[in-house]
């Protein structure tokens, strides 16, 4: 049976709440470098810490965690979150959830969401902090959110391909070609479950909450 993998990269600390229901339900945590620190303030004991450790106090930390595998990916052609999914691949990961990775430098949001785009088809794969979820999602997929009436759900097609159903919202869609823009961010939940069928392309799918966003 493949793991459920979580991955703290190295951007804004989610809360200690998330990062407990998170840790909680995931078989196998690594960090990424720096996010080894927030990890320890939320006292979360990560299996592995994997990357250059640029931006991680080693010593600090290996003195405190003795029972985690250090891990050094120092390909410079690929970021620390990048090579964490590699590793997360070759320890088996069925699921990875990452989180941790909004803030800091724009470059890295965006390489960090394009990410989804590239390994959603390897695992399932989703970006969560605490007011939001984001994955991608492809041709032949169906996917069923559990959701509050009040929540928003947004698609955003980053290539205008995407052909897309979607139901349980204020704006119901049908096969609908989803252009490149706007169109589809802020749609409504209206009932508690939110149906998502992709009939061409990719499309990024956000669920953002009622109670967190309010």
């Amino acid at each position: 049976m493949g793991k459920r993998v979580l991955i703290l990269a190295n951007g804004d600390s989610p809360s200690a709440s998330l990062l407990a229901r998170l840790s909680a339900t995931h078989d196998l945590i690594l960090a990424t470098d720096g996010a080894a620190h927030y990890a320890l303030e939320h006292g979360i004991e990560p299996h592995i810490v994997c990357g250059d450790f640029d931006s991680v106090h080693l010593e600090r930390v290996q003195s405190v965690l003795p029972h985690t595998e250090f891990v050094t990916t120092p390909n410079q052609d690929r970021a620390d979150l990048e090579k964490a999914l590699h590793l997360a691949r070759e320890r088996g990961a069925e699921s990875v959830t990452i989180t941790g990775a909004a803030g800091g430098r724009v470059d890295h949001l965006l390489a960090n969401f394009i990410l989804l785009l590239q390994y959603h088809t390897e695992f399932s794969l989703r970006i969560v902090d605490d007011a939001s979820e984001v994955r991608a999602i492809s041709e032949g997929a169906e996917t069923l959110l559990n959701t509050t009436p009040g929540d928003t759900i947004s698609l955003i097609s980053p290539s205008g391909n995407a052909r897309v159903s979607l139901t349980g919202v204020q704006w119901v869609l049908e096969d609908y070609l989803l252009p490149t823009g706007t169109m589809g961010v802020s749609n409504v939940a209206i009932s508690e479950q939110v149906a998502v069928k992709v009939q061409g392309g990719t499309l990024f799918l956000c669920h953002l909450p009622l109670v967190l966003t309010k």
